[in-house]
């Protein structure tokens, strides 16, 4: 960032970013917001709100760009918009390139086949500035709400600033075209344009942060106005003259505000909306304080730009863009969920190091190329083809491995024959005893084995809508055609897991089962709420569900089926999963009552599967590391002691409700294998569905079908 100091007094405010003096104060600034992000991924628990700093970096962004533009529309009437994009080019593309590159060579080096393609994606998308598009798609989208961190998620903030830059300059010549026609003065018009823009934004992200959280987070009309601000900002001081007490009160008021965001805020909260104000404001406010050319005593701007801090901040955008990388990747290694502190070291000095290497070796030396003969637009031209060839190169580097692992994916997935030496479940059967060969490969392969589910979540049952299609509709009903018997099905996702087996069930007892179910909504009156660390992109509790719960109990109280089957995740798989909670363990049991004491009142016989036992996160990742599957099994008592089921208890005590449990066909006496009967057993927290297709028979047992 560059500015040109006007002379006239010492409390006159220096027009922002026109080429020629950095600000130091601003690259403490950007310090101070790295050192936010970098302290909040490394230990949320430090700094909960410390996700606020990629505000700080919006605010900074808009007062450099839109006062860099703006000055120049001042100067000259007009934009150089080829020459404006050269520059982003040469300062952004090279050094993102070379993260996204090294990342794509991580991906190939360290993590397990299956997820290369869902990273390999990430990386185009950030390649392409399009990254905060795809997380908003995927933000709601339950299925992948367990999955592990994206080592690129970070690109999106990067994404909307791309996406910015794209707008504004257009915004721009269009004001200046209609102040030429006008005979008004191009930078008034700029600034009524920018300010509608700034305006709108705000009152959209305010009010679609309220419907849909997890998409407004990342998505880029709902952040517009953040570097909206950060550009009026830069066009105000240039018209203003700022006294000594105003920016004393300004610079220790807005970095009081940016610092109780970063202390107070978290990510339970509904953001950006109305809240991300204060860190915004608290921003534009430090950016009008240090405008002074020769501060005084007792202002912020020296002390922000004191040497560590300016150097900080001289790296900040490399730093931004290694620190995550090194982060997920020291967890993949580790296969952990959290960093240790000697890991908290290592990442941070890793991320400084890397920083530093990339400011000087690609920086710097392709931000200022050697003075080219035939002016400004060779280098232009030169800027573009650099650009594209980065643009390029990384999508092609990417998208090589993402379709050999999408290829040799697909092949694995094939049909899954079960046959004597994959008895699955059936090898635990006390009654038989089976001689199960281990020269054998397990199915499904475990770089498949996360996408081996049921087919009725295929045919969109999982989020079944019960006002679009009554119980009496043929929509996710299965069995037998003119059945006298009906078996419904309703729950969240450990329910639907044993889709597949139940279908199996039905068709051999002459059944018609129909699947009224919904991921994420246990069978209870009582809903979940999002908690106060839960990570922006986790999707939001479903709002619908206890609308629809309401649908489903009036079907059956109406149609009568002959047996209610329902499941529920444990609260504690639904806390370290998704980040949900219920009001109290109470509140969830009551919820759980009522419900089933209603559909028994009515005379309709219910069954309650217990939960599932729960395997470690990484299961699959152990099994695609390790040759000897045991070393991947869980002890019994972790994997079943430390996790309730308060729907399968209170079931106990409601007559008329039958509990089954199929713990004894999972797990020994000792162990929760990963592979028994050579079939992998899980995939994530749920049960592969070739699994679930050898419990077939000992669930039509416990049932009593």
């Amino acid at each position: 960032m560059t500015s040109t100091v006007t002379a006239r007094a010492s409390v006159r405010t220096a027009p922002a970013s026109t080429g020629h003096k950095q600000r130091d104060d601003i690259q403490g600034l950007r310090a101070l917001a790295v050192g936010l992000v970098l302290v909040y991924h490394l230990r949320p628990g430090w700094l909960p709100g410390g996700f606020v700093g990629v505000d700080v970096f919006f605010v900074i962004s808009g007062y450099l760009i839109i006062g860099t533009l703006t000055g120049e529309l001042r100067r000259t009437g007009r934009v150089g918009l080829l020459t404006f994009y050269a520059r982003r080019i040469r300062r952004l593309l090279p050094a993102a390139t070379v993260v996204l590159l090294a990342t794509v060579a991580a991906t190939v080096l360290l993590v397990p086949v299956s997820r290369w393609p869902e990273i390999l994606r990430e990386v185009v998308a950030s390649a392409l500035n399009a990254q905060n598009w795809v997380l908003a798609l995927f933000s709601s989208d339950y299925a992948t709400a367990t999955a592990s961190a994206s080592p690129v998620q970070h690109f999106w903030s990067l994404s909307v600033e791309e996406q910015f830059y794209l707008v504004i300059p257009l915004l721009l010549l269009l004001s200046a075209a209609i102040a030429r026609r006008s005979g008004s003065r191009p930078v008034a018009v700029a600034f009524g344009a920018i300010t509608v823009l700034t305006v709108a934004s705000l009152v959209f992200s305010a009010v679609y942060t309220q419907i849909n959280h997890g998409q407004a987070y990342f998505i880029t009309p709902t952040r517009m106005w953040e570097l909206g601000i950060g550009g009026l900002t830069a066009m105000v001081i240039r018209q203003v003259r700022v006294r000594f007490a105003a920016r004393l009160a300004l610079g220790w008021l807005g970095l009081g505000a940016v610092l109780v965001s970063a202390f107070t805020f978290g990510t339970h909260m509904a953001f950006p909306g109305w809240i991300a104000l204060l860190p915004t404001l608290g921003t534009a406010a430090l950016l009008v304080a240090g405008t002074a050319e020769r501060p005084r005593v007792g202002e912020l701007s020296p002390l922000l730009g004191l040497p560590p801090l300016r150097y900080v901040g001289d790296i900040s955008y490399s730093l931004y863009l290694w620190h995550w990388p090194v982060v997920v990747f020291l967890l993949e290694e580790a296969g952990a969920a959290k960093l240790s502190k000697r890991q908290v070291l290592v990442a941070a000095v890793s991320s400084l190091v890397l920083a530093a290497l990339s400011k000087h070796l690609v920086e710097d030396p392709l931000r200022r190329p050697r003075p080219r003969r035939g002016g400004a637009r060779p280098r232009r031209r030169a800027a573009y083809a650099l650009g594209a060839c980065m643009v390029v190169v990384t999508t092609v580097a990417a998208t090589v491995p993402w379709q050999i692992a999408q290829h040799r994916l697909d092949a694995l997935r094939a049909d899954i024959a079960l046959d004597a030496d994959h008895p699955g479940a059936l090898a635990l059967d006390p009654a038989h005893t089976l001689t199960v060969r281990e020269d054998v490969p397990v199915v499904p392969d475990p770089s498949v084995a996360a996408k081996d589910i049921a087919s009725v979540w295929h045919d969109g049952c999982g989020q079944y809508d019960p006002a679009a299609f009554p119980m009496t509709s043929d929509k996710c009903a299965y069995g037998r055609a003119g059945a006298t018997k009906t078996m419904v099905v309703i729950g969240d996702s450990h329910m639907t897991q044993f889709a597949t087996a139940l279908i199996d069930i039905a068709n051999r007892a002459g059944w018609r089962v129909k699947f009224m179910l919904h991921d994420g909504c246990p069978f209870s009156a009582a809903a979940p709420t999002k908690t106060r660390d839960a990570d922006p992109s986790r999707v939001e509790p479903f709002a619908e569900c206890p609308a629809q719960d309401k649908l489903k109990i009036d079907s059956m109280l109406a149609d009568k089926p002959d047996l209610l089957v329902t499941a529920a995740m444990s609260p504690e798989s639904y806390l370290n999963d998704l980040r949900w909670a219920w009001k109290s363990p109470e509140a969830l049991t009551a919820g759980y009552r009522s419900y089933l004491e209603k559909i028994t009142a009515a005379g309709i016989p219910v069954a309650v599967i217990r939960d599932t036992p729960r395997a470690d996160d990484n299961v699959l990742d152990c099994l695609q590391r390790n040759p000897a599957p045991h070393s991947c099994d869980k002890p019994r008592s972790k994997a079943v002691a430390a996790f309730t089921d308060p729907l399968a208890t209170t079931a106990a005590t409601i007559p008329g409700v039958r509990v089954v449990d199929l713990t004894n066909w999972i797990c020994t006496a000792d162990l929760c294998p990963a592979v028994v009967g050579n079939v992998v057993v899980y995939r994530d927290n749920h049960l592969t569905d070739t699994y679930i297709r050898t419990l077939a028979t000992p669930l039509r047992q416990a049932l009593g079908i």
